[in-house]
């Protein structure tokens, strides 16, 4: 009857592929599950159930410290030989253990310490199931997912998972936050509960039942059933020197790490009385930026390597740590709403990539006979660090709340005394600083391990600034890269200062694969070319404000954003002679805009653009038509009469196709005088032979 929960001992093909779609949709509602009970969602609950500081980490470090359990979860696993049924009956408990958790209000007048006392019981149940849950499922996934492709797969995955967890996340916020205006702040925790019971019931269920519809191949262990063997087993991960570096680390940095991670949404409700509402929003902030990068970080895994993703993630952690003290100075100030969110946009990035790293470092270093004691190894230190770190961080954090540490500039003059405060700390603020410092040395500890083909950081910010460039042939392709070198996207400039050179380098690629996109997007149909040219505007202008000189190189900067508009245009596949010309406006009134030559403007976007039709071998637009026409139609926003517009553009395309050969250019010349004579026939019919304004023709050598 439960034969499905039973290993097979030959595992195939389709077997493995069904096994993998199953785990996408599995994922979706286990992630979206969690997202009902996210660590900004469990902590405002506990706050209105009456919790401390102290309680807040005690309930951050019980999932944690339970996976001690760990071990006993591998005998288990060793002696039984059935992963499935230990995962799939300890997965359906941990879910269950939110159905008290929902009724605590129903039980108890909150707040309450036995309230708060019946949420740490419960937590810690879920805790234990989990272990066992976590033991079995990560051996289960090293035997099932190809390992050649772990990096990209665990991408794909986690990125599902974000997705999920911020669709069920906000969904729960907004709920809480209608909840609490239908019936009023006393009866608030109860949309809590509902919340929970949803998620467990609804989601927690569907991801058991579909966890057990996965196949799973017979394990490969050395069977010993004696209690030493297993036992020997156990010990193996750490006698294994390279292993064994790798879990120095993992304990290392989710201590440090979790020292401050776990308070940020604390910090948020207590310190800034931010809502609920905003909190889960910027978490789900940080989940949007995760899965941008959860496809980068995975594909530079599997071609450079776990280790070096795993480098660069954990400096751009620290260096979004210490970025929360300057979020209060040492109040709420102007800029702490912009701070927030960058840090947060920042944290999904290193999030990613630590996730990544981790995952399939892990799954790299793990043989394949001894996976279940090798995972359990790593998964114990990981959650050891990150399980006593939240409770000596509440401890330090009550102790610190009624202290503070100033730094201020005091300016006095014989009519006032002017008092400014240039550096805070106060309760939080230690927290975020220790981990800081404490950062730096996980990084030798990290460079100890040894990874085959591992390559450095530096390869890594390359392909960063590779790929931003790339994306910035919106903005910046143009002959020998110009402007491209001075745009303030890229590291080259950056010192090695931890984890900032990383923190410009995926500014730079956000911004320039966004500006990228909008060309791509209005090659598709789907901006409108108002939109567009706002849209571009204000990409030229973050991209020009930090350029030295910008202002005299208008003609290179709308250069740039034509030809990059005629790539997308061209690669889309679908481009008109419309889009060409919306394209070309976008071109010339943004760099109009920003640098204030119109003839500048109008010579380098045609340029760009007619470039742009040559190296892409386009040939679906009627070039002299949309050229001159959009000449005539922007001259009156660029403060030129037509017939300026028109001597430009005509010029600047008979310049752009100076390299061509002769007969070329002279049948393009050909074709710009037809297109003036034909539109502008009623004015110009007594003027046929007057060439005097015109564009210097080609001549023929």
């Amino acid at each position: 009857m439960l034969g499905f929960l039973k290993p097979q001992d030959n595992l195939t093909d389709a077997d493995r592929e069904r096994g993998l779609s199953v785990m996408d949709k599995q994922i979706f509602a286990a992630a979206g599950a969690d997202g009902f009970v996210s660590a900004g969602f469990l902590s405002a609950f506990a706050l209105l159930i009456g919790a401390s500081n102290l309680h807040i980490g005690i309930l951050t470090a019980i999932p944690f410290i339970s996976q001690a359990l760990q071990i006993i979860a591998v005998v288990a696993i060793e002696r039984l030989q059935m992963r499935k049924v230990l995962v799939v009956v300890t997965y359906l408990i941990a879910y269950s253990t939110w159905i008290p958790v929902a009724l605590i209000p129903l039980i108890l007048d909150v707040p309450h310490v036995g309230a708060v006392t019946l949420l740490l019981v419960f937590v810690a149940i879920r805790g234990v199931a989990t272990s066992f849950v976590v033991t079995g499922w990560n051996s289960w996934l090293r035997d099932i997912v190809p390992v050649d492709s772990s990096g990209s797969f665990f991408g794909r995955r986690l990125r599902r998972a974000t997705i999920a967890a911020i669709i069920t996340g906000l969904a729960a916020a907004l709920f809480v936050d209608w909840w609490k205006g239908f019936s009023g702040p006393e009866q608030e925790v109860f949309g809590y509960s509902i919340a929970f019971l949803f998620g467990s019931i609804i989601l927690g269920y569907s991801a058991v039942g579909l966890m057990s519809r996965i196949p799973e191949p017979r394990m490969q262990s050395v069977l010993t059933r004696s209690l030493g063997g297993t036992l020997k087993n156990l010990a193996n991960p750490f006698t294994d020197g390279e292993f064994r570096k790798f879990v120095n680390f993992l304990f290392v940095f989710y201590f440090v790490t979790n020292l401050a991670v776990p308070f940020f949404a604390v910090y948020m409700l207590k310190r800034l009385d931010m809502p609920l509402s905003f909190v889960v929003g910027l978490g789900i902030l940080s989940q949007i930026s995760s899965v941008i990068f959860y496809q980068v970080w995975g594909n530079w895994a599997d071609r450079f390597g776990s280790k070096v993703i795993l480098s660069i993630s954990a400096s751009l952690y620290f260096l979004v740590i210490i970025g929360w003290t300057f979020s209060t100075l040492p109040d709420r100030h102007g800029g702490t709403i912009p701070i927030l969110i960058f840090m947060h946009l920042l944290l999904g990035v290193a999030l990613a990539g630590v996730n990544i790293g981790v995952t399939s470092l892990r799954m790299k270093m793990a043989p394949a006979n001894q996976s279940t004691s090798y995972m359990a190894a790593a998964s114990l230190a990981l959650n050891i660090g990150a399980g006593t770190a939240p409770l000596i961080g509440g401890a330090f954090a009550d102790i610190f709340e009624t202290r503070s540490f100033r730094i201020a500039i005091q300016w006095i003059d014989p009519n006032r005394v002017l008092d400014l405060s240039a550096f805070s700390l106060t309760g939080f603020d230690f927290l975020f600083v220790v981990a800081f410092v404490l950062g730096f040395i996980t990084f030798p500890v990290l460079a100890r391990i040894r990874e085959a083909g591992e390559t450095d950081t530096e390869t890594v910010l390359n392909e960063l600034d590779r790929q931003t460039r790339e994306n910035l042939r919106v903005l910046g392709a143009m002959p020998g890269g110009g402007l491209v070198s001075h745009l303030p996207l890229t590291t080259r400039y950056v010192p090695r200062v931890s984890g900032l050179d990383i923190a410009v380098g995926v500014t730079a690629y956000q911004i320039s694969a966004a500006t990228k996109s909008l060309f791509d997007a209005t090659a598709r149909g789907g901006e409108t070319a108002s939109q567009v040219r706002r849209q571009v505007t204000s990409a030229v202008e973050t991209a020009s404000k930090g350029a030295r000189g910008a202002s005299a190189q208008g003609a290179q900067i709308a250069f740039g954003v034509a030809n990059g508009a005629v790539h997308a245009i061209a690669e889309a596949g679908t481009g008109t002679t419309r889009q060409f010309q919306t394209a070309l406006s976008a071109a010339i009134t943004a760099t109009h805009d920003v640098v204030g030559n119109p003839r500048e403007a109008l010579a380098g976007a045609v340029q760009g653009s007619v470039a742009g039709t040559i190296e892409t071998g386009y040939s679906d637009v009627d070039l002299p038509s949309a050229v001159i026409g959009q000449a005539r139609a922007v001259a009156q926003d660029l403060g030129v009469t037509e017939e300026e517009a028109v001597q430009v553009a005509a010029q600047a395309t008979i310049d752009a196709l100076a390299d061509l050969p002769v007969d070329e250019q002279t049948e393009a010349w050909d074709a710009i005088l037809s297109e003036l004579i034909a539109e502008d026939d009623p004015r110009r019919s007594n003027q046929g032979d007057d060439v005097s304004e015109m564009p210097n023709q080609p001549s023929n050598p």
